[in-house]
């Protein structure tokens, strides 16, 4: 072997997750305004969608104006200004603009195709009720728009198309828009209930 061969990781996926402080505390407040919104909002889930899910996507409702999703505002704020600035991305807090911002519940059996966020720069979920076991979300590398994949001896990091992350409360995860994800079904009995949103920058 040559001894000057080197392997170079270029162009990474970047993917953010944080345990958002005193989660507990948030998430009782949160959660009266989740069912107040379920028993006034009909499902607005958008007919291409193959999946079962109750969401707010498509509602008027401005979810991160309204009580007490307010006080998730300035955490998201926070956590994508550090994000962008992982990434070199001059992002300051008063130039990160909320597209929207909606909640999905999955029901057990409930699941979300692979899809990616257009027209934003930053996307995120928020988990406000993630009972174990419940769904994960996937990523999906874009090595899998490959014209041609070969055969694989083994499945490591350099080769990996997809990649799982646990849902749990008080987790927010943050990516760029562009990235594919998907939400696998959840086989548990409990409901498992997120806020997702999209940003770009003024």
């Amino acid at each position: 072997m040559n001894g000057d061969a080197q392997i170079h990781q270029l162009f990474p996926t970047v993917v953010r997750t944080s345990n958002i402080e005193n989660f507990q505390a948030l998430n009782e407040k949160l959660t009266p305004g989740v069912e107040a919104i379920r028993k006034t909002t009909p499902n607005t889930k958008p007919d291409d969608w193959a999946c079962s899910v109750y969401t707010t996507l498509h509602s008027s409702i401005e979810l991160l104006d309204t009580e007490p999703f307010t006080l998730l505002k300035p955490i998201i704020q926070r956590e994508v200004s550090q994000y962008a600035d992982a990434l070199g991305i001059h992002a300051p807090i008063e130039h990160l603009r909320f597209l929207d911002a909606w909640l999905n519940i999955y029901a057990k059996g409930d699941s979300q195709e692979m899809h990616i966020h257009q027209n934003s720069i930053f996307s995120g979920i928020y988990y406000i009720k993630a009972p174990e076991g419940c769904s994960a979300v996937q990523f999906q590398s874009p090595l899998i728009d490959t014209m041609i994949a070969p055969a694989l001896f083994e499945t490591n990091e350099l080769n990996s198309t997809g990649a799982f992350l646990p849902a749990k409360e008080g987790r927010m995860i943050l990516f760029r828009s562009h990235l594919k994800h998907a939400v696998m079904t959840n086989n548990v009995n409990e409901e498992r209930i997120s806020l997702s949103f999209n940003i770009d920058l003024a």
